[in-house]
């Protein structure tokens, strides 16, 4: 049984001509394991998808499906992406699961284009639960163009989860903003890329800087961050704790394609003691 199972599609996305693994379920579940536990993932896939190959270290449930879910990500100067999805895999199945891979230390629901059901947190017992908000947050026009939307459904789809992840990308300009979650979860981590984030309690808010690095692909980041996060959580009960760890893993995701520059835990902790130097002498520059 995994400590941290990830529930959601994994992708093949579009790079500068060339495909590549995407997808919250593999880029959390993957940094799980550089991280050291146990990490498992429930999806829908095709043939294209071989969990031995592209998801190597982490124990797969995979319905078949007709298609793997792809898309294609268009960054501009600012950082600002622009997705197109070209195919979806059916819904993930929750049925597939057996029984005893129900109680992980630690569950993350990871959906990219609505295919997680509602409520699903309360299939499992999981010690610990979080959200990815994006895949509740997106809306896909016929030609497969996606833009934000606003959640239909919160209080259903959050419902049995602790802790829920939302980038400034996810949410549109109206509607609930992120500290409006707590009426659905007690903890929100609401992350700006290289200017950190911000963790909303019940209790109040608090700014967490990032360490920034130089960004080679974005894609990801916010996945590995809230895999980190729960991981560290779980540990320490502390979320300010877990939330710079969790930057700090999400520091090495950027600077490579894909999955490719995942770090371990020796790496997400020597970046820890450098954040904290550079806070303290108020520099970012290595």
């Amino acid at each position: 049984m995994p400590r941290l199972l990830v529930v959601g599609h994994v992708t093949w996305d579009k790079r500068d001509g060339c495909d590549v693994l995407g997808g919250s379920a593999s880029y959390a579940s993957l940094a799980a394991v550089r991280l050291g536990w146990a990490a498992g993932a429930l999806t829908a896939a095709g043939a294209d998808f071989e969990p031995a190959r592209d998801l190597p270290g982490v124990s797969v449930f995979r319905t078949p499906s007709g298609a793997t879910t792809r898309f294609e990500n268009l960054y501009e100067e600012d950082g600002r992406r622009s997705q197109t999805l070209v195919a979806r895999a059916d819904d993930v199945d929750l049925t597939v699961l057996p029984d005893d891979w129900r109680e992980p230390d630690a569950l993350l629901l990871g959906p990219i284009a609505g295919e997680v059901p509602p409520s699903a947190a309360t299939s499992f017992r999981a010690g610990l639960v979080g959200a990815i908000g994006q895949g509740w947050l997106r809306a896909v026009d016929p030609s497969g163009q996606i833009s934000a939307r606003e959640w239909p459904s919160p209080a259903q789809d959050l419902m049995g989860v602790h802790v829920l992840f939302l980038s400034e990308q996810d949410l549109p300009r109206t509607g609930l903003r992120p500290a409006d979650f707590l009426t659905f979860v007690p903890l929100v981590a609401y992350t700006r890329g290289w200017e950190g984030l911000t963790l909303f309690t019940r209790s109040g808010a608090h700014d967490v800087p990032s360490l920034p690095r130089q960004e080679v692909d974005p894609t990801g980041a916010g996945d590995v961050f809230a895999a980190a996060f729960l991981v560290r959580y779980n540990e320490t009960d502390d979320p300010l704790e877990a939330a710079a760890f969790g930057a700090c893993a999400a520091s090495c995701a950027v600077e490579g394609v894909s999955v490719s520059a995942l770090g371990d835990r020796a790496e997400v902790v020597r970046r820890l003691a450098l954040r904290e130097r550079l806070i303290e002498e108020g520099e970012w520059d290595e």
